[in-house]
């Protein structure tokens, strides 16, 4: 698993807090890591750590290989809107990691973390994270918004069967689109933060199918019969559909990867470049 996001930074990963603080040939981390999907059923965890507050936030990292059954590491399971309990929360505390251990340089993590966040955006629109998706609210495939018309009695509606061809079109552009970024990436004709293309297509699709979803079933997505679990569990879906746009970095990150690392546009403008990252002003840390 991926102890990447925290409490404090949300989806600004380069922001840790979480700290890795020299003791002979080991380490200590302290903080708490979030939104770990899967944590609960892992062994081993990638972890980006602060090793240096007195260098611009990007260069005081260093990642860590880390036994999630260590001494020192409290999980908790979160329970989100539609009952999916696979994200967690790690609180770390004096876990010791020995140095051979450590992956990639003193303080240059973040070297590993641009490589790390690039197979993260490639995941995208995998087979498995659509998988994934479905069971956990992210997304609806096209034949299941049929059954669910046909559920609703709305399968000869020309509104509905519109709806359903619009998410049908959707997802047949975003396969065709997938291996088009892939086969430039390949090739050398796309660089490799072109994944962020895959990430962002995979948020807006999957949050519109759900729209699409709650759509069809209508008031079944409120209030439900033990009969009709899965039209109200279009509705518990509709809840949390912004979670396809936020996790493994939200589509509004992806939008500035694509404008500046990809089609090259003006770097976006950050009060706390180029300062000691202990200088730049923080929010309270939140357990």
């Amino acid at each position: 698993m991926q102890l990447l996001s925290e409490p404090s930074s949300a989806s600004d990963a380069a922001g840790a807090q979480t700290t890795a603080t020299a003791d002979g040939d080991e380490w200590l981390l302290n903080g708490s890591k979030i939104w770990t999907s899967g944590a609960w059923r892992a062994d081993w965890g990638l972890c980006l750590a602060r090793t240096n507050w007195d260098v611009e936030k990007h260069r005081g990292l260093t990642v860590f290989v880390v036994p999630l059954h260590a001494a020192g590491i409290e999980l908790h399971r979160i329970e989100m809107l539609n009952g999916v309990r696979e994200f967690c929360q790690e609180f770390l505390s004096d876990v010791r990691i020995p140095d051979a251990d450590r992956i990639g340089g003193v303080d240059d993590g973040w070297t590993v973390g641009i490589r790390w966040l690039f197979h993260e955006r490639s995941f995208a629109l995998s087979p498995h994270i659509l998988a994934m998706g479905r069971e956990g609210g992210l997304g609806v495939s096209d034949d299941a918004l049929v059954q669910l018309a046909r559920r609703s009695g709305r399968l000869q509606d020309p509104l509905a069967r519109d709806r359903i061809g619009e998410v049908r079109a959707d997802t047949i552009v975003a396969g065709h689109a997938q291996q088009r970024i892939a086969q430039a990436m390949r090739t050398g004709h796309l660089n490799d933060q072109g994944a962020a293309l895959s990430r962002l297509l995979m948020g807006v699709n999957g949050t519109r199918q759900n729209n699409v979803a709650f759509e069809l079933v209508g008031g079944n997505g409120v209030a439900w019969d033990a009969d009709d679990e899965d039209l109200g569990r279009a509705g518990t879906s509709f809840l949390s559909r912004q979670a396809g746009q936020i996790g493994g970095g939200t589509t509004e990150m992806a939008r500035n990867v694509i404008s500046e690392r990809v089609l090259g546009m003006p770097r976006e403008r950050a009060g706390d470049r180029d300062l000691p990252y202990r200088d730049v002003p923080k929010g309270r840390s939140r357990a």
